[in-house]
């Protein structure tokens, strides 16, 4: 029997039917033999604990928690992966977006691909029918970087490195997880047969979600040293009327350096498509 996995989700002001369509495709991912194991908990960063009946009706009554404030996308993974990772018998954290939709099969092919590999360190889930255009080696399956979208992390990698840098409050978390874990010599990759329906993939950017990506591109380029990329984000941010956040500059070692990649903009790597 596989060993079994904590999948964590992180709420903030979801609609009921998003979330019963990732409540169903949990359910059925629970019934699919050969499955893992697997418990479910929920970290509702939304203002008042709302969805917390919401939650209890998909039928998950003992997961929910409320974060007391919005901590962002990597805070509020960090606090659920260290609980994870505190039960012995857990060895691989997923971080799962209310708005996915799982395959059946999807976790069970999330573990195997796990298994694989000498070092695993991070392994995403392939998502359709849009899939991400950064490449994965046909072979190896390794990948520049992993999206947090669904995303496993290893018990071994959380004890090397930590988890998400709770700087960014959201995107690029998982860029900047995936570049330490390289660095550190663990294994990026992603799983071909891992599939996973994401609602967001190919949604048009608001204007708080551009914002929000290019506040994170400053604190990245400042991290990683990259001067022209944090000039880039800090233009886009005054052409928009807003301020670059403050921060310090490189930090990152040479080695995690040596993994990052300015040179494609946002996507990170060389793109397929």
């Amino acid at each position: 029997m596989p060993a079994p996995l904590r999948l964590g989700v992180v709420l903030y002001r979801n609609s009921s039917d998003e979330l019963e369509r990732l409540a169903r495709s949990l359910r059925a991912a629970r019934a699919e033999p050969g499955s893992p194991s697997f418990e479910v908990t929920w970290l509702d960063n939304s203002p008042g604990d709302g969805l917390r009946r919401t939650v209890a009706d998909l039928g998950f009554p003992d997961g929910y928690a409320h974060a007391g404030g919005n901590l962002g996308f990597g805070s509020a993974h960090d606090r659920l992966m260290a609980e994870a990772f505190a039960d012995p018998s857990v060895e691989h954290y997923v971080c799962v977006n209310p708005d996915a939709t799982l395959h059946p099969r999807c976790l069970a092919e999330l573990a195997a691909e796990a298994a694989r590999h000498a070092r695993p360190g991070l392994i995403e889930a392939r998502q359709f029918p849009d899939e991400h255009p950064k490449p994965y080696d046909p072979r190896t399956h390794e990948t520049p970087w992993c999206s947090g979208c669904l995303l496993l992390v290893t018990r071994a990698l959380y004890q090397a490195i930590g988890g998400f840098d709770e700087r960014f409050f959201m995107y690029c978390e998982d860029v900047d997880l995936s570049w330490r874990a390289r660095a550190a010599g663990f294994t990026v990759a992603l799983a071909p047969r891992a599939l996973v329906h994401h609602v967001g993939t190919g949604r048009s950017r608001s204007h708080q979600m551009e914002l929000l990506m290019l506040r994170s591109g400053v604190l990245l380029g400042r991290k990683y040293g990259d001067d022209a990329f944090v000039r880039e984000c800090e233009g886009g941010l005054r052409a928009r009327g807003e301020r670059p956040p403050q921060g310090s500059g490189p930090e990152a070692s040479a080695a995690e350096r040596a993994a990052a990649d300015f040179s494609h903009g946002f996507s990170f790597a060389e793109v397929r498509w």
